[in-house]
């Protein structure tokens, strides 16, 4: 393993990471690449509300056996002390590229929660088949900001990728950041900012570079200001919003990123 990937990460995630790497030796033979991609690599990462952000990249199929065995080592791991977020790949999936991707298997904490509805097999043959647009984000983040653990640099394994993928799979969060706006101001302030910038100029930001970048855009000052308060909170100090405060940043940010579409406006 690279640990001078590692070198530069906050707190206790350097060994979180390496022992992660060292159990899931243990449960399959099966990978080859392995890369830090998100807050982490960006320098945005908070111990109390972030996740640590993993891609694994394996030479064949996974088996039944071993998927079971990762989720189970997820369902461990994950939030001692901090929440995981991986997925694997296979090789072909990377030298075939096609976009939304599939995968080899998923964790988040979402899927903890899934398993109050389901078993872990049921929950494993639910993500068999499936596709995945936002692997396109992870891996432009990676490709751009990413740290590799071991095996080869991403763009090296990569064949037919396509901006226009990247570019898809932030304006679809996009859109779920607008539907979640008023629950969730803060993650979807500085993501829409996020997905503007990109469009804007090509940046691939993190949360916390947010906030310089919209301070030399020609952004009205009431505006700025609910960027500048959700990236005080994501700072951790306390904030909120006014319902018409976020009215009007849903407006501007719909403006500028679906131009030409008609949105449902937030509910009264």
């Amino acid at each position: 393993m690279n640990r001078d990937a590692l070198a530069d990460f906050p707190d206790e995630t350097s060994p979180f990471i390496e022992q992660f790497v060292r159990d899931l030796a243990d449960v399959t033979d099966a990978i080859r690449h392995a890369y830090v991609h998100g807050s982490l690599t960006m320098g945005g990462f908070h111990p109390r509300q972030s996740d640590v952000d993993l891609l694994f990249v394996s030479d064949r199929d996974l088996s039944d056996e071993e998927r079971l065995g990762l989720m189970r080592l997820c369902l461990e791991t994950s939030t001692q002390p901090y929440p995981l977020e991986l997925t694997v790949l296979t090789e072909r999936a990377l030298q075939e590229w096609v976009h939304p991707s599939p995968f080899e298997f998923h964790y988040s904490e979402q899927w903890r929660m899934r398993l109050e509805e389901m078993s872990i097999d049921e929950l494993l043959h639910e993500q068999r088949g499936m596709t995945d647009p936002d692997v396109a984000a992870h891996l432009k983040v990676i490709m751009e900001r990413g740290r590799v653990l071991f095996g080869a640099p991403m763009h090296e394994l990569l064949l037919g990728f396509e901006d226009g993928h990247y570019r898809e799979a932030i304006k679809g969060d996009a859109l779920d950041c607008f539907s979640s706006l008023e629950n969730h101001p803060v993650y979807s302030v500085l993501n829409l900012v996020r997905v503007m910038a990109y469009e804007i100029d090509g940046r691939v930001l993190a949360k916390r570079e947010v906030l310089d970048w919209a301070k030399r855009q020609s952004i009205p000052t009431d505006l700025l200001h609910v960027i500048q308060k959700a990236a005080a909170a994501y700072a951790g100090e306390d904030s909120t919003f006014s319902r018409s405060e976020l009215i009007d940043f849903y407006i501007f940010a719909n403006e500028r990123l679906f131009p030409y579409e008609e949105m449902d406006e937030l509910e009264d």
